[in-house]
């Protein structure tokens, strides 16, 4: 069964932004084995030594806890309530010091307004790739410029398009083996479906779960996310007033190349000068 419209284009992808993260629990499960970003983004704090951080994208504070207890104080950007109620629980169950160094914040992050500045931006674990358009993209580096201080850097990943992932059947599940959902206990049979629309440049992925013995109990969650090219990103970062100083290949101390299935990002506000002249 296609689990996407006729004409493969998703109804809305405000669900897709949302839908996936709103079980923490099986969130954290899913993610769990994932450690390589949580070391990078704990040394590059540990490199810069930034006084303040602002992470994007911090949901339930897979990355953000292990920053904060570097020493460093956090501030915590969502659109999730449960991932934010959810990192607040666990906040609750630490040293008061720790709680004391993290500030979460509820809300877009192509509009959030902190009124202050960080030495650290990062927008973590393709957060980015929840912004579908030019649009969506100009006001969230516009609200980044104005939360770095001066000499402030903003990191960022993004997972890259790979030809044969995009190329995929919408109508051919993916599965994996059985298991149990989080939130219920329940054994369940999971499968993923995934559509990619090369107009919008959006990959529609329906992640559907069946309980045993209960198929009409069956529930499909989206997950939506533009698919960025490498040139694309760093066009976007020169003409909305930023300039790249590197770009790494999956969180190692090697550059960008073709075997790369993720790409960091680190980038500067550009001088007043460079940017009009990036406009002429």
């Amino acid at each position: 069964m296609n689990p996407f419209h006729s004409n493969r284009q998703p109804s809305s992808l405000a669900p897709g932004s949302l839908a996936h993260y709103a079980e923490p629990r099986y969130y954290t499960r899913c993610y769990a084995s994932r450690r390589h970003d949580v070391a990078f983004y704990v040394d590059l704090v540990r490199a810069l030594r930034p006084r303040r951080v602002l992470e994007y994208g911090c949901g339930n504070g897979r990355i953000t806890l292990p920053i904060a207890e570097t020493g460093t104080s956090i501030v915590g950007v969502d659109a999730s309530r449960p991932q934010l109620d959810d990192l607040r629980d666990k906040l609750g169950r630490s040293e008061s010091a720790l709680r004391d160094r993290v500030r979460l914040v509820l809300g877009d992050m192509r509009a959030v307004r902190l009124k202050e500045r960080f030495d650290l931006v990062l927008c973590t674990f393709n957060t980015f790739l929840h912004l579908y358009d030019r649009h969506d993209v100009e006001r969230f580096l516009s609200r980044v410029a104005a939360h770095l201080a001066p000499g402030g850097r903003f990191v960022f990943d993004v997972s890259l398009p790979l030809v044969e992932e995009l190329g995929r059947d919408p109508t051919r599940p993916y599965r994996i083996p059985r298991l149990k959902y989080p939130a219920t206990g329940e054994v369940v049979r999971y499968a993923e479906y995934f559509d990619y629309d090369p107009v919008s440049q959006v990959l529609s992925v329906a992640m559907q779960f069946e309980p045993l013995g209960a198929p009409e109990r069956a529930w499909t969650t989206p997950l939506t996310h533009r698919q960025f090219h490498p040139q694309e990103i760093e066009a976007l970062l020169h003409y909305n007033g930023f300039v790249v100083d590197e770009v790494r290949a999956d969180f190692e101390e090697r550059p960008l190349d073709a075997d790369a299935d993720s790409g960091v990002w680190f980038a500067r506000k550009a001088s007043r000068r460079r940017v009009r002249a990036a406009h002429t």
